[in-house]
């Protein structure tokens, strides 16, 4: 089975507060944008995950979030087949994009549907919450408004269609040091999510933002720059995307899109054009 695997983009990011179990609530609205990586899967006799891809970024122990999402499968499901994954990388790694995760959930219902697991709604919840924060997003796939630790979902007006350049210049950045940096300020995105969901974008573009950028522009001073670039070359809103270091940009003017994408792309070591799905 091949599957494709969507990154994600925030359109607007708040970290609200701190929870006893050590996650963040967070309130933000996620999309999905045509960026994927590309998964072959084929069943095996060993009863062993067996992970490998063309970037040698790719983790393929324990590490890796389809490996943790199939450990926490098995406290739901007696399972008695393995499985070699592979998976084409084109979504970058540690980029505030959520591959990893978009990997892990696509395969989990590749299994399911594979094996005949039939898992409900709230198993999948659960075995996405035990697997990483945000990996339940990638069950629903559309414009939504989420809260707790990024699974409370309210769904938004549709969001699709709209053009996107994001651009990654290859650093890394610690979504776990970007947290234990911050200091949450409670703002949350009531007016962000009003004005998305009445589709009045040009008071959207005016007020989004991503409370983590103060953090992850001082460990990657280029993100400002990046940005910057961006607004100069007529996006209609620049944000970084989750804790970073990735940028998008959003544009109306398809001129002014094609420009951009042709003045950044041989700068940075990713550059991308694509749109909302």
């Amino acid at each position: 089975m091949k599957i494709n695997s969507y990154a994600k983009i925030n359109l607007s990011l708040d970290v609200v507060g701190v929870r006893e179990d050590g996650y963040h609530n967070i309130d933000t609205v996620m999309n999905l944008v045509d960026l994927y990586d590309t998964i072959e899967i084929k069943p095996n006799l060993k009863n062993k995950l067996f992970l490998s891809s063309n970037n040698d970024k790719f983790p393929t122990d324990e590490t890796n979030l389809i490996y943790k999402i199939f450990e926490n499968l098995k406290k739901f499901r007696k399972i008695n087949s393995g499985f070699d994954v592979y998976v084409d990388k084109k979504i970058p790694i540690s980029a505030g994009l959520a591959g990893g995760s978009s990997n892990a959930c696509e395969f989990l219902m590749a299994v399911d549907e594979i094996l005949s697991l039939d898992l409900s709604q709230s198993e999948y919840k659960e075995i996405c919450r035990l697997t990483g924060a945000d990996t339940f997003y990638f069950t629903n796939k559309k414009c939504v408004r989420a809260t707790g630790i990024g699974n409370e979902f309210e769904r938004l007006s549709d969001f699709s269609g709209k053009k996107i350049i994001i651009v990654n210049n290859g650093s890394d950045i610690s979504s776990k040091e970007v947290y234990d940096r911050l200091e949450p300020d409670n703002k949350g995105l009531d007016e962000v999510c009003d004005f998305l969901d009445r589709r009045d974008y040009e008071n959207y573009y005016k007020i989004a933002f991503n409370t983590m950028e103060k953090v992850s522009e001082k460990i990657v001073e280029e993100i400002v720059e990046i940005k910057k670039q961006m607004v100069s070359l007529g996006a209609d809103l620049s944000l970084m995307s989750g804790s970073g270091p990735t940028v998008f940009g959003i544009f109306e003017d398809e001129k002014k899109y094609e420009n951009c994408y042709n003045e950044l792309k041989d700068k940075y070591k990713y550059v991308f054009k694509t749109k909302t799905l």
